[in-house]
Protein backbone atom coordinates (compact mmCIF):
# COMPACT_ATOMS: atom_id res chain seq x y z
CA UNK A 1 0.00 0.00 0.00
CA UNK A 2 1.31 3.46 -0.89
CA UNK A 3 1.56 5.84 2.10
CA UNK A 4 2.39 9.56 1.77
CA UNK A 5 2.36 12.32 4.43
CA UNK A 6 1.47 15.95 3.67
CA UNK A 7 1.26 19.15 5.76
CA UNK A 8 -1.36 21.82 5.28
CA UNK A 9 1.44 24.39 5.37
CA UNK A 10 2.73 22.91 2.09
CA UNK A 11 -0.36 24.28 0.39
CA UNK A 12 0.64 27.71 1.67
CA UNK A 13 4.16 27.35 0.25
CA UNK A 14 5.67 27.06 3.72
CA UNK A 15 8.24 24.54 4.77
CA UNK A 16 6.55 21.63 6.43
CA UNK A 17 9.48 20.84 8.64
CA UNK A 18 9.56 24.33 10.04
CA UNK A 19 5.88 24.61 10.92
CA UNK A 20 3.99 23.17 13.88
CA UNK A 21 2.10 19.86 13.41
CA UNK A 22 -1.16 21.25 14.88
CA UNK A 23 -3.05 24.54 14.94
CA UNK A 24 -3.83 26.36 18.15
CA UNK A 25 -7.26 24.68 18.42
CA UNK A 26 -5.67 21.23 18.24
CA UNK A 27 -6.51 20.60 14.61
CA UNK A 28 -3.83 18.50 12.95
CA UNK A 29 -1.72 19.80 10.06
CA UNK A 30 -0.12 16.48 9.11
CA UNK A 31 -2.19 14.03 7.03
CA UNK A 32 -1.31 10.55 5.76
CA UNK A 33 -2.75 9.43 2.44
CA UNK A 34 -3.06 5.61 2.17
CA UNK A 35 -3.77 3.96 -1.15
CA UNK A 36 -3.02 0.94 -3.32
CA UNK A 37 0.61 -0.13 -3.89
CA UNK A 38 0.84 1.66 -7.28
CA UNK A 39 -0.29 5.03 -5.85
CA UNK A 40 2.31 7.74 -6.76
CA UNK A 41 3.17 10.76 -4.66
CA UNK A 42 1.74 13.08 -7.32
CA UNK A 43 -1.59 11.24 -7.24
CA UNK A 44 -1.66 11.30 -3.45
CA UNK A 45 -0.93 15.06 -3.47
CA UNK A 46 -3.85 15.67 -5.84
CA UNK A 47 -6.20 13.80 -3.49
CA UNK A 48 -4.85 15.80 -0.56
CA UNK A 49 -5.41 19.10 -2.40
CA UNK A 50 -8.99 18.22 -3.37
CA UNK A 51 -9.95 17.30 0.21
CA UNK A 52 -8.34 20.46 1.60
CA UNK A 53 -10.04 22.65 -1.02
CA UNK A 54 -13.45 21.04 -0.32
CA UNK A 55 -13.07 21.62 3.42
CA UNK A 56 -13.01 17.93 4.17
CA UNK A 57 -10.02 18.30 6.49
CA UNK A 58 -11.44 21.05 8.69
CA UNK A 59 -11.62 20.14 12.37
CA UNK A 60 -9.68 16.90 12.03
CA UNK A 61 -7.83 15.77 15.15
CA UNK A 62 -4.93 13.35 15.38
CA UNK A 63 -6.20 9.79 14.88
CA UNK A 64 -9.31 10.75 12.83
CA UNK A 65 -9.95 8.86 9.58
CA UNK A 66 -11.56 10.07 6.37
CA UNK A 67 -12.91 7.47 3.92
CA UNK A 68 -15.87 6.77 1.70
CA UNK A 69 -17.50 4.87 4.56
CA UNK A 70 -17.20 7.77 7.04
CA UNK A 71 -18.41 10.24 4.45
CA UNK A 72 -21.35 7.96 3.61
CA UNK A 73 -22.28 7.89 7.28
CA UNK A 74 -22.36 11.72 7.15
CA UNK A 75 -24.72 11.61 4.17
CA UNK A 76 -22.36 12.41 1.29
CA UNK A 77 -24.09 10.99 -1.85
CA UNK A 78 -20.92 10.32 -3.79
CA UNK A 79 -19.41 8.45 -0.90
CA UNK A 80 -22.57 6.41 -0.45
CA UNK A 81 -22.29 5.31 -4.05
CA UNK A 82 -18.71 4.21 -3.42
CA UNK A 83 -19.74 2.21 -0.37
CA UNK A 84 -22.54 0.52 -2.30
CA UNK A 85 -20.07 -0.49 -4.98
CA UNK A 86 -17.70 -1.87 -2.33
CA UNK A 87 -20.53 -3.84 -0.74
CA UNK A 88 -21.29 -5.37 -4.10
CA UNK A 89 -17.74 -6.65 -4.18
CA UNK A 90 -18.05 -7.82 -0.60
CA UNK A 91 -21.04 -9.94 -1.62
CA UNK A 92 -18.89 -12.08 -3.87
CA UNK A 93 -16.17 -12.26 -1.22
CA UNK A 94 -18.73 -13.64 1.21
CA UNK A 95 -20.02 -16.03 -1.44
CA UNK A 96 -19.40 -19.25 0.43
CA UNK A 97 -20.45 -17.71 3.75
CA UNK A 98 -23.75 -16.44 2.36
CA UNK A 99 -24.42 -19.75 0.68
CA UNK A 100 -23.55 -21.56 3.89
CA UNK A 101 -25.87 -19.38 5.94
CA UNK A 102 -28.61 -19.91 3.38
CA UNK A 103 -28.14 -23.64 3.86
CA UNK A 104 -28.14 -23.15 7.62
CA UNK A 105 -31.37 -21.18 7.52
CA UNK A 106 -33.64 -24.00 8.61
CA UNK A 107 -31.52 -24.59 11.66
CA UNK A 108 -31.85 -21.02 12.89
CA UNK A 109 -34.81 -19.75 14.82
CA UNK A 110 -34.38 -16.05 15.40
CA UNK A 111 -32.17 -13.34 14.01
CA UNK A 112 -28.55 -12.52 13.47
CA UNK A 113 -28.61 -9.07 15.00
CA UNK A 114 -25.51 -7.13 14.12
CA UNK A 115 -24.77 -8.91 10.82
CA UNK A 116 -24.55 -7.21 7.47
CA UNK A 117 -27.86 -6.21 5.89
CA UNK A 118 -29.16 -8.91 3.62
CA UNK A 119 -27.71 -11.78 5.64
CA UNK A 120 -30.38 -11.60 8.35
CA UNK A 121 -32.95 -12.85 5.86
CA UNK A 122 -30.83 -15.93 5.28
CA UNK A 123 -31.38 -17.12 8.84
CA UNK A 124 -34.25 -19.49 9.68
CA UNK A 125 -35.56 -22.13 12.35
CA UNK A 126 -32.51 -24.06 13.76
CA UNK A 127 -30.87 -21.25 15.80
CA UNK A 128 -32.87 -19.55 18.53
CA UNK A 129 -31.21 -16.11 18.69
CA UNK A 130 -27.68 -14.84 18.26
CA UNK A 131 -28.22 -11.22 19.23
CA UNK A 132 -24.98 -9.32 19.48
CA UNK A 133 -22.72 -11.99 18.01
CA UNK A 134 -23.90 -11.95 14.40
CA UNK A 135 -20.73 -10.48 12.97
CA UNK A 136 -18.68 -13.05 14.78
CA UNK A 137 -20.77 -15.79 13.18
CA UNK A 138 -20.36 -14.23 9.75
CA UNK A 139 -16.61 -14.20 10.28
CA UNK A 140 -16.66 -17.81 11.28
CA UNK A 141 -18.90 -18.71 8.38
CA UNK A 142 -16.51 -17.08 5.95
CA UNK A 143 -13.94 -19.73 6.79
CA UNK A 144 -14.37 -22.77 4.54
CA UNK A 145 -15.17 -25.85 6.58
CA UNK A 146 -16.28 -23.95 9.70
CA UNK A 147 -17.62 -26.42 12.28
CA UNK A 148 -20.56 -24.18 13.17
CA UNK A 149 -21.46 -23.62 9.52
CA UNK A 150 -21.24 -27.32 8.67
CA UNK A 151 -23.40 -28.21 11.65
CA UNK A 152 -26.07 -25.67 10.76
CA UNK A 153 -26.05 -26.83 7.14
CA UNK A 154 -26.47 -30.45 8.22
CA UNK A 155 -29.29 -29.73 10.66
CA UNK A 156 -31.11 -27.48 8.22
CA UNK A 157 -30.81 -29.99 5.40
CA UNK A 158 -32.28 -32.68 7.65
CA UNK A 159 -35.11 -30.36 8.70
CA UNK A 160 -36.03 -29.21 5.22
CA UNK A 161 -35.22 -32.13 2.93
CA UNK A 162 -35.81 -35.26 5.02
CA UNK A 163 -39.42 -36.47 4.80
CA UNK A 164 -41.32 -36.99 8.04
CA UNK A 165 -40.80 -40.50 9.42
CA UNK A 166 -43.35 -43.27 9.44
CA UNK A 167 -44.25 -42.83 13.12
CA UNK A 168 -44.57 -39.19 14.22
CA UNK A 169 -45.98 -38.76 17.71
CA UNK A 170 -49.60 -38.07 18.53
CA UNK A 171 -51.47 -37.11 21.70
CA UNK A 172 -51.74 -40.75 22.81
CA UNK A 173 -47.98 -41.28 22.49
CA UNK A 174 -47.31 -38.18 24.59
CA UNK A 175 -49.84 -39.17 27.25
CA UNK A 176 -48.31 -42.66 27.61
CA UNK A 177 -44.78 -41.34 28.09
CA UNK A 178 -43.50 -40.83 31.64
CA UNK A 179 -42.92 -37.06 32.00
CA UNK A 180 -39.38 -35.75 31.74
CA UNK A 181 -37.81 -34.58 34.99
CA UNK A 182 -36.31 -31.40 33.49
CA UNK A 183 -35.69 -29.46 30.30
CA UNK A 184 -32.57 -29.69 28.13
CA UNK A 185 -31.20 -26.41 26.78
CA UNK A 186 -34.05 -24.49 25.08
CA UNK A 187 -36.35 -27.52 25.32
CA UNK A 188 -38.87 -27.39 28.14
CA UNK A 189 -39.64 -30.50 30.17
CA UNK A 190 -42.85 -30.95 28.16
CA UNK A 191 -40.91 -30.75 24.90
CA UNK A 192 -38.37 -33.27 26.23
CA UNK A 193 -41.30 -35.57 27.03
CA UNK A 194 -42.43 -35.21 23.43
CA UNK A 195 -38.94 -36.06 22.17
CA UNK A 196 -38.88 -39.12 24.47
CA UNK A 197 -42.19 -40.23 22.98
CA UNK A 198 -40.71 -39.78 19.49
CA UNK A 199 -37.62 -41.78 20.49
CA UNK A 200 -39.87 -44.68 21.51
CA UNK A 201 -41.74 -44.49 18.19
CA UNK A 202 -38.45 -44.58 16.26
CA UNK A 203 -37.39 -47.77 18.09
CA UNK A 204 -40.84 -49.41 18.03
CA UNK A 205 -40.14 -51.93 20.79
CA UNK A 206 -41.78 -52.56 24.16
CA UNK A 207 -40.08 -51.72 27.46
CA UNK A 208 -39.84 -55.41 28.39
CA UNK A 209 -38.12 -56.54 25.18
CA UNK A 210 -34.45 -56.99 24.24
CA UNK A 211 -33.15 -57.70 20.75
CA UNK A 212 -29.72 -57.64 19.17
CA UNK A 213 -31.16 -55.59 16.29
CA UNK A 214 -32.91 -52.82 18.26
CA UNK A 215 -31.35 -52.92 21.72
CA UNK A 216 -32.79 -52.99 25.22
CA UNK A 217 -36.25 -51.72 26.11
CA UNK A 218 -38.42 -49.07 24.51
CA UNK A 219 -35.50 -46.71 23.80
CA UNK A 220 -33.31 -49.40 22.22
CA UNK A 221 -30.47 -48.86 24.69
CA UNK A 222 -27.14 -50.48 23.89
CA UNK A 223 -24.26 -51.60 26.14
CA UNK A 224 -22.20 -48.47 25.39
CA UNK A 225 -25.11 -46.24 26.46
CA UNK A 226 -25.65 -48.20 29.67
CA UNK A 227 -21.92 -48.03 30.37
CA UNK A 228 -22.00 -44.23 29.89
CA UNK A 229 -25.01 -43.96 32.21
CA UNK A 230 -23.23 -46.03 34.88
CA UNK A 231 -25.50 -49.10 34.86
CA UNK A 232 -22.97 -51.40 33.19
CA UNK A 233 -19.39 -51.76 34.39
CA UNK A 234 -16.67 -49.84 32.51
CA UNK A 235 -15.01 -51.82 29.73
CA UNK A 236 -17.90 -54.25 29.19
CA UNK A 237 -18.72 -52.61 25.85
CA UNK A 238 -15.27 -53.66 24.57
CA UNK A 239 -16.47 -57.26 24.53
CA UNK A 240 -19.21 -56.28 22.11
CA UNK A 241 -16.83 -54.19 20.01
CA UNK A 242 -14.47 -57.15 19.69
CA UNK A 243 -17.29 -59.26 18.33
CA UNK A 244 -16.75 -61.94 20.94
CA UNK A 245 -20.31 -61.82 22.24
CA UNK A 246 -23.77 -60.45 21.43
CA UNK A 247 -25.63 -57.65 23.15
CA UNK A 248 -28.15 -60.09 24.61
CA UNK A 249 -25.44 -62.40 25.99
CA UNK A 250 -23.58 -59.56 27.71
CA UNK A 251 -26.75 -57.95 29.06
CA UNK A 252 -27.96 -61.25 30.54
CA UNK A 253 -24.76 -61.72 32.55
CA UNK A 254 -25.23 -60.44 36.14
CA UNK A 255 -21.50 -59.71 36.26
CA UNK A 256 -21.95 -56.92 33.69
CA UNK A 257 -24.09 -54.70 35.92
CA UNK A 258 -23.05 -52.18 38.58
CA UNK A 259 -26.27 -52.27 40.63
CA UNK A 260 -26.91 -48.53 40.18
CA UNK A 261 -30.40 -47.44 41.29
CA UNK A 262 -31.10 -51.03 42.33
CA UNK A 263 -30.82 -52.41 38.78
CA UNK A 264 -28.90 -55.64 39.40
CA UNK A 265 -29.40 -57.14 35.96
CA UNK A 266 -31.26 -57.13 32.66
CA UNK A 267 -34.56 -58.28 34.15
CA UNK A 268 -34.60 -55.35 36.55
CA UNK A 269 -34.13 -52.82 33.75
CA UNK A 270 -36.71 -54.42 31.47
CA UNK A 271 -39.22 -54.30 34.33
CA UNK A 272 -38.68 -50.57 34.92
CA UNK A 273 -39.86 -48.25 32.10
CA UNK A 274 -39.29 -45.26 34.39
CA UNK A 275 -35.59 -46.13 34.78
CA UNK A 276 -35.28 -46.53 31.02
CA UNK A 277 -36.75 -43.04 30.61
CA UNK A 278 -34.35 -41.55 33.14
CA UNK A 279 -31.40 -43.19 31.37
CA UNK A 280 -32.53 -41.81 28.01
CA UNK A 281 -32.90 -38.29 29.45
CA UNK A 282 -29.48 -38.48 31.09
CA UNK A 283 -27.89 -39.65 27.82
CA UNK A 284 -29.56 -36.83 25.88
CA UNK A 285 -28.31 -34.20 28.34
CA UNK A 286 -24.78 -35.65 28.31
CA UNK A 287 -24.87 -35.91 24.52
CA UNK A 288 -25.82 -32.24 24.09
CA UNK A 289 -22.98 -31.23 26.43
CA UNK A 290 -20.60 -33.45 24.46
CA UNK A 291 -21.61 -31.85 21.15
CA UNK A 292 -20.96 -28.42 22.62
CA UNK A 293 -17.51 -29.54 23.72
CA UNK A 294 -16.53 -30.44 20.13
CA UNK A 295 -17.67 -27.14 18.64
CA UNK A 296 -21.27 -27.78 17.62
CA UNK A 297 -23.22 -24.54 18.40
CA UNK A 298 -25.82 -26.24 20.61
CA UNK A 299 -26.13 -23.14 22.82
CA UNK A 300 -27.63 -21.24 19.88
CA UNK A 301 -29.92 -23.97 18.53
CA UNK A 302 -33.64 -23.68 18.90
CA UNK A 303 -35.66 -26.47 20.53
CA UNK A 304 -36.54 -27.80 17.06
CA UNK A 305 -32.92 -27.81 15.96
CA UNK A 306 -31.65 -29.41 19.16
CA UNK A 307 -34.25 -32.16 19.64
CA UNK A 308 -33.02 -34.62 17.02
CA UNK A 309 -29.36 -33.88 17.68
CA UNK A 310 -29.95 -34.75 21.34
CA UNK A 311 -31.36 -38.12 20.25
CA UNK A 312 -28.42 -38.74 17.92
CA UNK A 313 -25.84 -37.79 20.56
CA UNK A 314 -27.59 -39.99 23.13
CA UNK A 315 -27.19 -42.96 20.79
CA UNK A 316 -23.54 -42.28 19.85
CA UNK A 317 -21.65 -39.04 20.47
CA UNK A 318 -18.82 -39.80 17.95
CA UNK A 319 -21.36 -40.62 15.23
CA UNK A 320 -23.44 -37.53 16.04
CA UNK A 321 -20.32 -35.34 15.86
CA UNK A 322 -19.34 -36.75 12.45
CA UNK A 323 -22.92 -36.35 11.22
CA UNK A 324 -23.14 -32.71 12.34
CA UNK A 325 -19.77 -31.82 10.81
CA UNK A 326 -20.68 -33.46 7.51
CA UNK A 327 -17.95 -36.07 7.86
CA UNK A 328 -18.23 -39.79 7.03
CA UNK A 329 -19.77 -41.72 9.91
CA UNK A 330 -17.47 -44.60 11.00
CA UNK A 331 -18.77 -47.98 9.92
CA UNK A 332 -21.67 -46.53 7.91
CA UNK A 333 -20.80 -47.88 4.49
CA UNK A 334 -24.46 -48.21 3.49
CA UNK A 335 -25.53 -44.80 4.79
CA UNK A 336 -28.16 -46.35 7.05
CA UNK A 337 -26.84 -44.60 10.18
CA UNK A 338 -26.84 -41.20 8.47
CA UNK A 339 -30.37 -41.76 7.19
CA UNK A 340 -31.53 -42.68 10.69
CA UNK A 341 -29.93 -39.53 12.11
CA UNK A 342 -31.60 -37.36 9.46
CA UNK A 343 -34.93 -38.92 10.39
CA UNK A 344 -34.27 -38.33 14.10
CA UNK A 345 -33.58 -34.62 13.44
CA UNK A 346 -36.74 -34.27 11.32
CA UNK A 347 -39.00 -36.23 13.65
CA UNK A 348 -37.50 -34.62 16.77
CA UNK A 349 -38.39 -31.17 15.42
CA UNK A 350 -41.89 -32.43 14.62
CA UNK A 351 -42.28 -33.67 18.20
CA UNK A 352 -41.30 -30.27 19.61
CA UNK A 353 -43.78 -28.51 17.33
CA UNK A 354 -46.47 -31.07 18.15
CA UNK A 355 -46.10 -30.37 21.86
CA UNK A 356 -46.61 -26.67 21.19
CA UNK A 357 -49.54 -26.99 18.77
CA UNK A 358 -51.32 -30.32 19.29
CA UNK A 359 -50.82 -31.44 22.89
CA UNK A 360 -53.44 -29.98 25.28
CA UNK A 361 -52.02 -27.89 28.10
CA UNK A 362 -53.64 -30.17 30.69
CA UNK A 363 -51.46 -33.04 29.43
CA UNK A 364 -48.33 -30.97 29.95
CA UNK A 365 -49.06 -30.03 33.55
CA UNK A 366 -47.13 -32.08 36.08
CA UNK A 367 -48.63 -31.93 39.54
CA UNK A 368 -46.00 -32.16 42.27
CA UNK A 369 -47.58 -33.67 45.41
CA UNK A 370 -47.33 -31.65 48.61
CA UNK A 371 -46.50 -33.64 51.76
CA UNK A 372 -49.41 -33.91 54.17
CA UNK A 373 -49.13 -32.65 57.74
CA UNK A 374 -51.18 -32.97 60.94
CA UNK A 375 -52.88 -36.19 59.81
CA UNK A 376 -52.50 -38.11 63.10
CA UNK A 377 -54.73 -37.64 66.13
CA UNK A 378 -52.36 -37.68 69.09
CA UNK A 379 -55.22 -38.25 71.52
CA UNK A 380 -56.03 -41.58 69.82
CA UNK A 381 -52.37 -42.67 69.76
CA UNK A 382 -51.80 -41.69 73.39
CA UNK A 383 -54.90 -43.59 74.52
CA UNK A 384 -53.80 -46.72 72.65
CA UNK A 385 -50.29 -46.47 74.13
CA UNK A 386 -51.62 -46.17 77.69
CA UNK A 387 -53.79 -49.26 77.23
CA UNK A 388 -50.69 -51.27 76.29
CA UNK A 389 -48.24 -49.84 78.83
CA UNK A 390 -50.79 -50.09 81.62
CA UNK A 391 -51.96 -53.62 80.84
CA UNK A 392 -51.35 -56.16 83.67
CA UNK A 393 -50.54 -58.85 81.13
CA UNK A 394 -47.44 -56.96 79.93
CA UNK A 395 -44.53 -57.36 82.36
CA UNK A 396 -42.79 -54.18 83.49
CA UNK A 397 -39.35 -53.32 82.17
CA UNK A 398 -36.49 -54.25 84.53
CA UNK A 399 -34.16 -51.29 84.87
CA UNK A 400 -32.16 -52.89 87.71
CA UNK A 401 -28.79 -54.66 87.80
CA UNK A 402 -28.51 -57.41 85.14
CA UNK A 403 -27.96 -61.01 86.16
CA UNK A 404 -24.29 -61.92 86.52
CA UNK A 405 -22.87 -63.93 83.63
CA UNK A 406 -21.67 -67.53 84.11
CA UNK A 407 -17.81 -67.55 84.11
CA UNK A 408 -17.70 -70.98 82.43
CA UNK A 409 -20.07 -69.85 79.69
CA UNK A 410 -17.97 -66.74 79.19
CA UNK A 411 -14.83 -68.82 78.77
CA UNK A 412 -16.59 -71.02 76.21
CA UNK A 413 -17.72 -67.96 74.27
CA UNK A 414 -14.23 -66.47 74.31
CA UNK A 415 -12.73 -69.73 73.04
CA UNK A 416 -15.33 -69.93 70.26
CA UNK A 417 -14.55 -66.32 69.30
CA UNK A 418 -10.83 -67.04 68.92
CA UNK A 419 -11.63 -70.06 66.76
CA UNK A 420 -13.81 -68.17 64.27
CA UNK A 421 -11.34 -65.26 64.18
CA UNK A 422 -8.61 -67.68 63.10
CA UNK A 423 -10.87 -69.36 60.51
CA UNK A 424 -12.06 -66.09 58.94
CA UNK A 425 -8.52 -64.76 58.91
CA UNK A 426 -7.36 -67.85 56.99
CA UNK A 427 -10.26 -67.47 54.56
CA UNK A 428 -9.34 -63.82 53.93
CA UNK A 429 -5.72 -64.77 53.25
CA UNK A 430 -6.78 -67.46 50.78
CA UNK A 431 -9.10 -65.14 48.85
CA UNK A 432 -6.47 -62.39 48.73
CA UNK A 433 -3.92 -64.77 47.19
CA UNK A 434 -6.55 -66.18 44.82
CA UNK A 435 -7.10 -62.72 43.33
CA UNK A 436 -3.70 -62.91 41.59
CA UNK A 437 -4.69 -66.15 39.80
CA UNK A 438 -7.83 -64.57 38.44
CA UNK A 439 -5.97 -61.39 37.46
CA UNK A 440 -3.45 -63.43 35.48
CA UNK A 441 -6.24 -64.91 33.36
CA UNK A 442 -7.89 -61.50 32.98
CA UNK A 443 -4.69 -60.12 31.47
CA UNK A 444 -4.75 -62.74 28.69
CA UNK A 445 -6.53 -61.97 25.42
CA UNK A 446 -8.15 -65.42 25.41
CA UNK A 447 -8.05 -68.41 27.74
CA UNK A 448 -8.60 -72.12 27.39
CA UNK A 449 -11.68 -73.74 28.81
CA UNK A 450 -9.48 -76.00 30.94
CA UNK A 451 -7.84 -72.94 32.50
CA UNK A 452 -11.20 -71.43 33.40
CA UNK A 453 -12.49 -74.76 34.70
CA UNK A 454 -9.45 -75.20 36.95
CA UNK A 455 -9.69 -71.79 38.59
CA UNK A 456 -13.47 -72.09 38.94
CA UNK A 457 -13.18 -75.57 40.53
CA UNK A 458 -10.58 -74.35 43.01
CA UNK A 459 -12.75 -71.41 43.99
CA UNK A 460 -15.89 -73.56 44.38
CA UNK A 461 -14.03 -76.14 46.51
CA UNK A 462 -12.80 -73.42 48.85
CA UNK A 463 -16.28 -71.91 48.97
CA UNK A 464 -17.84 -75.26 49.89
CA UNK A 465 -15.22 -75.81 52.59
CA UNK A 466 -16.01 -72.40 54.07
CA UNK A 467 -19.74 -73.15 54.13
CA UNK A 468 -19.34 -76.58 55.72
CA UNK A 469 -16.54 -75.75 58.17
CA UNK A 470 -16.43 -72.07 59.04
CA UNK A 471 -20.11 -71.13 58.99
CA UNK A 472 -21.09 -73.78 61.60
CA UNK A 473 -18.29 -72.53 63.87
CA UNK A 474 -19.65 -69.01 63.58
CA UNK A 475 -23.08 -70.31 64.58
CA UNK A 476 -21.53 -72.08 67.62
CA UNK A 477 -19.84 -68.85 68.64
CA UNK A 478 -23.09 -66.86 68.41
CA UNK A 479 -24.89 -69.46 70.56
CA UNK A 480 -22.10 -69.50 73.16
CA UNK A 481 -22.13 -65.74 73.30
CA UNK A 482 -25.88 -65.73 73.88
CA UNK A 483 -25.63 -68.31 76.68
CA UNK A 484 -22.88 -66.32 78.37
CA UNK A 485 -24.97 -63.17 78.26
CA UNK A 486 -22.18 -61.28 76.51
CA UNK A 487 -23.81 -58.32 74.79
CA UNK A 488 -20.72 -56.20 74.13
CA UNK A 489 -18.31 -58.80 72.77
CA UNK A 490 -17.66 -56.72 69.64
CA UNK A 491 -15.94 -54.04 71.69
CA UNK A 492 -13.00 -56.40 72.36
CA UNK A 493 -10.02 -56.67 70.03
CA UNK A 494 -11.03 -60.19 68.93
CA UNK A 495 -14.60 -59.08 68.33
CA UNK A 496 -13.48 -56.18 66.12
CA UNK A 497 -11.13 -58.46 64.18
CA UNK A 498 -13.96 -60.90 63.55
CA UNK A 499 -16.10 -58.09 62.13
CA UNK A 500 -13.27 -56.94 59.87
CA UNK A 501 -12.51 -60.46 58.64
CA UNK A 502 -16.15 -61.28 57.97
CA UNK A 503 -16.73 -58.14 55.91
CA UNK A 504 -13.55 -58.73 53.92
CA UNK A 505 -14.53 -62.36 53.21
CA UNK A 506 -17.94 -61.27 51.90
CA UNK A 507 -16.44 -58.53 49.73
CA UNK A 508 -13.68 -60.68 48.23
CA UNK A 509 -15.97 -63.66 47.64
CA UNK A 510 -18.53 -61.58 45.78
CA UNK A 511 -15.90 -59.84 43.66
CA UNK A 512 -14.08 -63.06 42.74
CA UNK A 513 -17.28 -64.83 41.82
CA UNK A 514 -18.24 -62.07 39.40
CA UNK A 515 -14.76 -61.93 37.86
CA UNK A 516 -14.62 -65.69 37.38
CA UNK A 517 -18.01 -65.66 35.68
CA UNK A 518 -16.86 -62.82 33.44
CA UNK A 519 -13.80 -64.85 32.40
CA UNK A 520 -16.12 -67.18 30.49
CA UNK A 521 -16.36 -64.56 27.75
CA UNK A 522 -12.62 -65.01 27.10
CA UNK A 523 -12.78 -68.76 26.51
CA UNK A 524 -11.59 -69.60 23.00
CA UNK A 525 -14.48 -70.32 20.68
CA UNK A 526 -17.14 -69.84 23.38
CA UNK A 527 -18.79 -66.82 21.71
CA UNK A 528 -17.70 -67.38 18.15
Amino acid sequence: MGNFTFNLDQLKNAAAAAGATTNADGTTKLFEIKGPPDLTREQALEIFKKQAAAGGLVGFKAGDVLSAATQAADGLPGAQASVAQAQAGLGSALGSASSALAQAGGALGGSLAGTAAGLTALVGPAVSSISGVGSALVGAAAKAGSVATSALQTINTALTKTPLGASPINVANFAKTIPAVSGIGPMTSAQVTGVLAQAKNLVAQSASTISNAKGIGEYGLNIQQLETAGYVKPGISNLLAQGTSSLAAIAKSPASWTGKDGIQGLSGLLASPSTQGLIQQDLMAKGVAGLGAVGIPVANLSAQGLAGMALNAAKSLPNAEAFAKGLPIPGDATGAVKAAMNTAVRDGAFAVNAVATKIPDTFKDMQIPIPSTDTVSRATVDAASSRIAGNDKIPPVNYGTPTAADPAAQATAQSALKTVVALTKARTAFLTSFVSKVAALENQQTIKESEWAAVNAEYQAAENNYVTTVVPKIAEYVLAQFKAGILAQKTTADGKELDTNTLEVVKLSKDLKQRINQLQFKIEGRNA
